[in-house]
């Protein structure tokens, strides 16, 4: 079953645009304050480009890199400016350091291993510049236990979305069945999405943060304060560490 296929790229840009703008306060205020000098900057699963274009306006070499080319498409409209490369996160490979790296919106919950997300944080460090920074956010075990267990409705003129989520706690894995109804002249068009994401304990992803060399703050990822013990989301701001 397609992820962020051609039907949900269109729906997704429409829907889910509102988290770039959410986040964009946190991410500017702390580039500001870690990296004054910053020019630089790769969004990481960039998705439709709702961050991305964020980062383009305040005047950045902004690069996007995703897996999907229906998300692609929409985030060239979107961020005309930025440079875009489909590629798999854990086969970074760009031959350029940046001073900001930012992977939002708990993309990384897709890795399902450890080895996979310890992988991607190593091939992020070597993309990194000597004082950048690299940010993201990761949806928690107890996020996903508390959350991804409910069926929602997205409706507009042209669609209704269904979204079915559920929470194996033994595997740690929450899956997201996403059932879309587009129209298209009098008919409707159907897809159907199955996302799976693991739910990493904060501990699991301090320890492989470490392990890649990297230095760490945590945020809750809805309050952007200090972390609570049930913080559904939280957010990484990472520095390469000295040898």
């Amino acid at each position: 079953m397609a992820v962020y296929g051609k039907a949900f790229a269109e729906v997704y840009n429409k829907h889910w645009a509102f988290f770039g703008p959410r986040m964009w306060p946190f991410l500017s205020g702390m580039v500001a304050r870690r990296v004054p000098g910053a020019r630089s900057w790769l969004d990481l699963c960039c998705g439709a480009g709702s961050l991305l274009k964020l980062v383009c306006e305040a005047g950045f070499d902004a690069v996007g890199l995703d897996l999907s080319p229906h998300q692609l498409r929409y985030a060239r409209l979107n961020a005309p400016r930025a440079r875009l490369v489909q590629a798999d996160v854990r086969d970074l490979e760009l031959e350029q350091e940046f001073d900001v790296i930012t992977c939002m919106f708990d993309s990384l919950n897709y890795l399902l291993t450890r080895r996979d997300l310890e992988r991607a944080f190593r091939r992020v460090r070597r993309h990194m510049a000597p004082a950048g920074v690299f940010i993201f956010d990761v949806n928690t075990f107890e996020g996903l236990q508390d959350a991804w267990c409910r069926t929602s409705t997205i409706r507009d003129a042209r669609c209704t979305i269904i979204i079915a989520s559920s929470f194996d706690q033994r595997r740690a894995r929450g899956r997201c069945l996403i059932t879309g109804f587009v129209r298209e002249g009098r008919l409707y068009g159907k897809f159907e999405e199955e996302h799976i994401q693991r739910g990493y304990r904060a501990s699991e992803v301090d320890g492989l943060l470490e392990k890649a060399g990297f230095a760490l703050r945590k945020y809750d990822g809805r309050t952007f304060c200090r972390p609570r013990k049930r913080s559904g989301r939280l957010l990484y701001v990472c520095r390469r560490r000295a040898p």
